[in-house]
């Protein structure tokens, strides 16, 4: 299907215009210390995007180490290089400084510093809008890295008109799915068919930041996505092909020393370990949303305000906010340290298309999440809470609730640096009575939680499940490997899956278990490879014939 001439015209107008202020503005870009006009957005200043405080250090990563839908996936931060090309600082540190990042005491008592992380690597956040480059405006940072060139422009002589940043992604991926629905005939538009698609997806994404002064900005992301079609026996998911729109496109204002900010306008939203709101990067267009946030930040307290609506994918059309679909509510953070957080939110939602079953509901969730970091390498984290409000369409009020518990350990003093978690997820079903009703999963990153193939939601569900990672020192390799069991807290009601739900046995509640497996190689501060393969072997509640398997490649290139 070709793109519309419309979204055409868009695409081809900012990167038109991306290129035209890139060359006015390149023979005066430099890296002297700016005034106060024009200086970086502060990242560390700006709340949203807490989806990196406080989590297990596995869940720190970059979106592509774990294929993820709506929360971040295990996995760690592919900026880890130790030392990034063309960074002559981070290569020349004083030998006695250990993988660790400490070495034995001087002559004084004192241990040396710890190794510096190539700032280029760790330069692009889960979210753009974050990005930080305020290291290439440090006399002493003498290295380079693709897209450096476009980024703290100055616009204007004295740069009275601020700074410009202009750069994107690009990424590829191959998967191989074999039952895992989404066929043109039945019966493999459901899961668990003898079904087997070689696809092929391509996602770029192209941004401009505006920093015009130390309080006002303006945001804009573009971003393209499609998937083949394996000769047409495929169905395209509806978040797979999105023929050019805006992922962000938004202005923000702080004030009291940045206490305050006011932002309007499109934004993505990430919070906390993304089990109820995410971006879910591992789509190819990813999650948004339209409306207006009131963030503050001050000393240990991080708190947002918001009230926007989902936006949902048009893949030939601009995409538009469905203001019958709004998303509200407050996030806290309290963090005594970045490993030791303590969540507190509020968050409602509500369909208002009049419908059955899917349709025309309000849902109030309240919830809590704690993350600890213990002694001896020992990692604790829960997060639970309460769903209220009603179920018009099913004809119920809700009631619902759901919980999760993780228990871990890392091993720093290994050479493979190994880190194992044991978790227990919980979420509520219908009881076929009016005490229980099934928990909505919200706008989860449901691809990083309960199983890479996608065939369960964190609805009506009970899964004991334990994780290993690894990230062998001296090395560019990160591993992953998570396994699964699967049961529905009810038996008489289905577990539902991300899409393409299969047929299932309401009498039975053993949904069965989930296998993945990750390997991912960093060629670079901003360029990685991953690897992935996943087995589901189905139980006795699914009544289809097979088994299902998903294979998958992903190459990906920051700018």
């Amino acid at each position: 299907m070709s793109m519309p001439v419309t979204k055409w015209v868009v695409l081809e107008g900012i990167i038109l215009l991306s290129g035209v202020l890139a060359v006015a503005s390149s023979k005066s870009h430099g890296f002297e210390p700016s005034n106060e006009i024009g200086q970086p957005y502060s990242v560390t200043g700006a709340p949203t995007g807490r989806g990196e405080e406080g989590l297990p250090e596995w869940a720190l990563s970059g979106e592509t180490f774990a294929p993820g839908m709506a929360t971040p996936v295990a996995m760690l931060q592919p900026g880890d290089a130790e030392e990034a090309e063309g960074d002559d600082d981070a290569q020349s540190e004083d030998a006695a400084i250990s993988d660790e990042g400490y070495g034995d005491p001087n002559e004084s008592g004192d241990y040396p510093k710890p190794k510096p992380k190539n700032p280029c690597a760790e330069s692009h956040k889960k979210l753009f809008y974050l990005n930080d480059f305020s290291y290439l405006e440090d006399p002493d940072y003498h290295g380079h890295c693709l897209g450096d060139q476009l980024k703290l422009m100055p616009l204007g002589i004295y740069r009275d008109w601020g700074t410009l940043d202009i750069g994107g992604q690009e990424r590829l991926q191959y998967k191989h799915e074999v039952g895992m629905g989404n066929a043109v005939a039945p019966p493999g538009q459901t899961r668990f068919q003898d079904t087997s698609f070689d696809l092929f997806l391509n996602r770029t994404r192209l941004y401009t930041n505006w920093q015009a002064t130390k309080q006002t900005r303006a945001y804009c992301e573009f971003h393209y996505a499609s998937i083949n079609r394996d000769n047409g026996t495929y169905n395209p998911r509806v978040f797979e092909n999105n023929f050019g729109d805006f992922l962000n496109l938004f202005v923000d204002h702080s004030w009291d020393d940045g206490v305050w900010t006011a932002r309007v306008g499109r934004q993505e939203l990430v919070y906390g370990a993304e089990r109820l709101v995410s971006i879910t990067d591992w789509q190819n267009s990813r999650r948004t949303f339209e409306g207006a946030m009131l963030l503050y930040e001050d000393g240990p307290w991080s708190v947002d305000t918001f009230y926007t609506s989902f936006v949902p994918v048009l893949a030939n059309d601009l995409d538009k906010a469905d203001w019958q679909q709004p998303f509200y509510g407050t996030y806290a953070v309290y963090t005594e340290s970045p490993n030791n957080t303590l969540d507190l939110y509020y968050l409602g939602y509500d369909n208002r298309h009049p419908g059955a079953i899917t349709s025309d509901f309000s849902l109030h969730t309240f919830g809590s999440r704690l993350f600890r970091t213990l002694e001896e390498g020992w990692m604790f984290e829960t997060e639970a809470g309460v769903q209220l409000g009603r179920q018009s369409g099913l004809g119920k009020n809700q009631k619902a609730g759901y919980a999760t518990v993780g228990l871990g350990r890392k091993y720093a003093d290994n050479d493979l640096q190994p880190q194992i978690w044991g978790y227990l997820d919980y979420a509520s079903g219908n009881d076929g009575g009016d005490d229980w009703t099934r928990y909505n999963q919200l706008f989860p990153w449901s691809h990083r939680y309960l199983g890479f193939i996608d065939a369960v939601q964190r609805s009506n569900i009970f899964s004991p499940n334990i994780q290993l990672t690894a990230k062998p020192k001296d090395t560019n390799w990160e591993f992953l490997a998570w396994m699964y069991y699967f049961r529905a807290a009810e038996r008489g009601d289905i577990v539902p899956a991300i899409t393409a739900t299969e047929t299932q046995n309401l009498t039975s509640a053993d949904l069965g278990e989930e296998l993945d497996l990750i390997a991912k190689y960093t060629f670079g501060p901003r360029s990685n490879i991953l690897f992935g393969y996943s087995h589901f072997w189905r139980g006795n509640k699914i009544t289809a014939p097979h088994d299902a398997d998903f294979t998958y490649v992903q190459w990906e290139l920051n700018f």
